[in-house]
Protein backbone atom coordinates (compact mmCIF):
# COMPACT_ATOMS: atom_id res chain seq x y z
CA UNK A 1 0.00 0.00 0.00
CA UNK A 2 1.09 3.49 -0.21
CA UNK A 3 2.73 5.79 2.10
CA UNK A 4 0.15 8.06 3.94
CA UNK A 5 0.86 11.40 5.76
CA UNK A 6 -2.28 12.31 7.59
CA UNK A 7 -2.52 15.30 9.67
CA UNK A 8 -5.80 16.91 11.85
CA UNK A 9 -6.04 20.53 10.69
CA UNK A 10 -8.75 21.62 13.17
CA UNK A 11 -10.55 20.09 15.62
CA UNK A 12 -13.74 20.86 17.65
CA UNK A 13 -15.72 20.48 21.29
CA UNK A 14 -18.47 18.11 20.58
CA UNK A 15 -21.97 20.16 19.73
CA UNK A 16 -19.76 22.93 17.96
CA UNK A 17 -19.85 21.50 14.59
CA UNK A 18 -22.77 19.84 14.69
CA UNK A 19 -21.76 16.07 13.97
CA UNK A 20 -17.81 17.07 12.53
CA UNK A 21 -15.23 16.65 15.13
CA UNK A 22 -12.16 17.40 12.88
CA UNK A 23 -10.98 17.71 9.69
CA UNK A 24 -8.08 15.79 8.41
CA UNK A 25 -5.51 16.40 4.93
CA UNK A 26 -3.49 13.05 3.86
CA UNK A 27 -0.66 12.95 1.18
CA UNK A 28 -0.59 9.64 -0.35
CA UNK A 29 2.41 8.13 -1.30
CA UNK A 30 4.40 11.76 -1.12
CA UNK A 31 2.43 12.80 -4.94
CA UNK A 32 -1.31 13.08 -3.97
CA UNK A 33 -2.65 15.54 -1.15
CA UNK A 34 -6.45 15.48 0.13
CA UNK A 35 -7.78 18.14 1.86
CA UNK A 36 -11.56 18.49 3.75
CA UNK A 37 -11.97 14.81 4.83
CA UNK A 38 -14.13 14.90 8.06
CA UNK A 39 -14.03 12.99 10.87
CA UNK A 40 -17.37 12.99 12.03
CA UNK A 41 -19.48 11.38 15.50
CA UNK A 42 -22.39 9.87 14.63
CA UNK A 43 -24.15 6.73 14.33
CA UNK A 44 -24.49 3.10 16.20
CA UNK A 45 -20.29 3.01 15.03
CA UNK A 46 -19.47 6.19 16.56
CA UNK A 47 -16.38 7.95 14.61
CA UNK A 48 -16.17 7.88 11.21
CA UNK A 49 -14.35 9.32 7.98
CA UNK A 50 -16.00 11.24 5.56
CA UNK A 51 -14.48 12.18 2.08
CA UNK A 52 -14.56 15.76 0.95
CA UNK A 53 -18.13 15.49 -1.02
CA UNK A 54 -20.16 18.51 -3.24
CA UNK A 55 -23.77 18.58 -2.47
CA UNK A 56 -26.20 17.84 -6.07
CA UNK A 57 -29.50 17.81 -7.08
CA UNK A 58 -29.50 13.46 -5.62
CA UNK A 59 -27.59 14.86 -2.10
CA UNK A 60 -23.73 14.70 -1.87
CA UNK A 61 -21.29 13.00 -4.36
CA UNK A 62 -17.87 12.23 -2.98
CA UNK A 63 -14.93 14.65 -5.21
CA UNK A 64 -12.58 12.15 -4.27
CA UNK A 65 -12.64 8.54 -2.36
CA UNK A 66 -10.35 5.27 -2.20
CA UNK A 67 -11.37 2.95 -5.05
CA UNK A 68 -9.98 -0.44 -3.05
CA UNK A 69 -12.08 -1.43 0.17
CA UNK A 70 -8.68 -2.51 1.25
CA UNK A 71 -7.29 1.11 0.90
CA UNK A 72 -10.66 2.69 2.22
CA UNK A 73 -9.74 0.72 5.59
CA UNK A 74 -6.11 1.70 5.41
CA UNK A 75 -6.90 5.62 5.23
CA UNK A 76 -9.56 5.26 7.63
CA UNK A 77 -7.30 4.17 10.53
CA UNK A 78 -4.62 6.21 9.27
CA UNK A 79 -7.28 9.44 9.71
CA UNK A 80 -9.13 8.25 12.98
CA UNK A 81 -5.33 7.29 14.46
CA UNK A 82 -4.46 10.41 13.52
CA UNK A 83 -7.23 11.69 15.46
CA UNK A 84 -6.74 9.85 18.51
CA UNK A 85 -3.65 11.54 18.68
CA UNK A 86 -3.93 14.45 18.05
CA UNK A 87 -7.52 14.26 21.00
CA UNK A 88 -4.83 12.95 23.20
CA UNK A 89 -2.14 15.80 22.99
CA UNK A 90 -5.17 18.09 23.29
CA UNK A 91 -6.27 16.52 26.52
CA UNK A 92 -2.62 16.62 27.89
CA UNK A 93 -1.76 20.01 27.12
CA UNK A 94 -5.04 21.21 29.10
CA UNK A 95 -4.56 18.89 31.68
CA UNK A 96 -0.92 20.42 32.06
CA UNK A 97 -2.08 23.90 31.85
CA UNK A 98 -5.35 23.72 34.03
CA UNK A 99 -5.32 25.67 37.13
CA UNK A 100 -6.00 23.33 40.53
CA UNK A 101 -9.58 22.78 41.25
CA UNK A 102 -9.61 24.11 44.43
CA UNK A 103 -6.53 26.64 44.62
CA UNK A 104 -5.38 26.82 48.55
CA UNK A 105 -7.15 23.61 49.50
CA UNK A 106 -4.18 22.48 50.78
CA UNK A 107 -2.54 25.77 52.51
CA UNK A 108 -1.92 25.08 56.23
Amino acid sequence: MPDLDVRITSMYPPGVQGGIRAYASATIAGCFAVRGIKIVEGGKDGLFMSMPSRKTQDGYKDICFPVTEEFRNELKQAVLGAYGEALSMAQASTLQTAPPQNPGQNMV
